[in-house]
């Protein structure tokens, strides 16, 4: 049985115009940057045509900026709302239904996803170009799309958590906020500067394990320096910091799914 607040979440992201305004401006990166690219390789005067490293370029052009429009808009899709309900006093309607807490959050956070999964198809063209022009693996297009996708969920499970927690939206909005430029910028940044601290030559793995390899670009990192050809990349941590990096991940989308159902049992109870 299909959840009855999915469709329902759903319809209301499709219809936020700001959500798609953002989107379209980030296609226009991938876009510009691999017309240039196809440009270049065509041209006459480039002593270098590799179709590999051209289709490399628009790959990860186009997925790095798949990445950033999710880091963008997972907070923006799931950051009010459970908070917007109170708001908006539906919120004791909703509580008071049928339904338990567990499916409240489970229907708006599988609205959020499937945004999420939709806003993906966007990047598909590019990623078939890729493969068209330099014959880059499936294998590895679908590996990126699927870490893409984790990572968009992770964020949008933290953010819904967050709303779970507050009654003002703009609370969330703020916390998500912090809580994104703590891990995305700020740890590795940290990190950085301690690991030149403890070995300026070679930092130890512990420092990578605890601020880079759980970042929401570290796997996919991981993965283009492994498509490139560069098969110890990533300072001899190989798969096991991309898998950790995942694992990460759904720890910390179960957190925040825990936060957000914890948010509405305290309502009810």
């Amino acid at each position: 049985m299909i959840n009855p607040l999915y469709w329902l979440d759903l319809r209301v992201r499709v219809r936020e115009r700001r959500l798609w305004v953002i989107t379209l401006l980030f296609i226009f990166v991938p876009l510009a940057i691999s017309s240039l690219a196809v440009a270049v390789s065509t041209s006459s005067s480039t002593p270098n045509k590799s179709p590999g490293q051209t289709a490399m370029v628009i790959l990860s052009s186009a997925m790095f900026c798949h990445l950033g429009l999710i880091v963008l808009l997972s907070p923006l899709v799931s950051a009010q709302r459970i908070s917007q309900e109170r708001e908006q006093r539906t919120y004791a309607a909703l509580i008071n239904s049928p339904l338990t807490p567990h499916r409240i959050v489970f229907g708006k956070l599988l609205g959020a996803w499937t945004f999420l999964l939709w806003i993906s198809i966007l990047s598909l063209p590019f990623a078939v170009l890729s493969w068209l022009w330099g014959g880059i693996g499936l294998g590895t297009i679908l590996a990126f799309m699927v870490l893409n996708t984790l990572a968009g969920m992770t964020l949008v499970s933290i953010s819904l958590g967050f709303s779970g927690l507050f009654g003002r939206s703009m609370s969330a909005y703020i916390t998500s906020a912090i809580v994104l430029f703590l891990w995305c910028i700020a740890l590795p940044i940290a990190g950085m500067f301690l690991g030149k601290i403890v070995d300026g030559s070679a930092p130890p793995q512990w420092v990578f394990y605890l601020f880079f390899l759980h970042n929401p670009a570290a796997p996919q990192i991981w993965l283009m320096l492994h498509a490139s050809g560069d098969v110890v990349a990533y300072t001899g941590t190989g798969i096991i910091g991309a898998i950790y990096g995942v694992g990460c991940w759904i720890v910390f989308s179960l957190i925040g799914y825990g936060l957000a159902v914890h948010g509405v049992k305290r309502e009810v109870c």
